[in-house]
């Protein structure tokens, strides 16, 4: 049994996303962050479980929430830019398979796309890989 505190409800969280149990992970960290709604590593860890499961835009709104409460948090902007690549990518699919469609998913993935870049270029600055010029 958890205890009814963030830090349980986090490592409980790890754990079960470590295990690939993702409905365990997801339930976890909501407890977490009913604790603690400010916690950044929770929202970035519950985007990463959101991402695995192909719940792109989810995970995307998680991320934006760790970087709203911490716009220097490089991790994020990381997950975040690996999020929109992968949702792009699954809109590309998506338009192979929806050719009435095809236009609109394509132009709206080469966004996402553009805008996965600005998060890569962010979390390298963030991290000291990359030197703002």
């Amino acid at each position: 049994m958890v205890s009814n505190d963030h830090n349980s409800w986090y490592s409980s969280g790890n754990q079960s996303a470590k295990e690939g149990n993702n409905d365990d992970a997801l339930i976890a960290y909501d407890k977490a962050l009913e604790q603690d709604p400010q916690h950044i590593g929770t929202w970035n860890n519950k985007g990463i479980v959101l991402a695995r499961l192909k719940r792109y835009e989810e995970a995307i709104s998680c991320y934006d929430k760790a970087i709203e409460i911490n716009p220097e948090y490089a991790n994020a902007w990381y997950s975040k830019a690996n999020a929109l690549r992968n949702f792009a990518q699954s809109l590309v699919e998506k338009a192979n398979d929806d050719r009435t469609n095809a236009p609109k998913l394509v132009n709206r993935s080469i966004a996402l796309f553009d805008s996965a870049e600005k998060c890569y270029d962010i979390g390298e600055v963030l991290s000291g890989k990359k030197h703002d010029s």
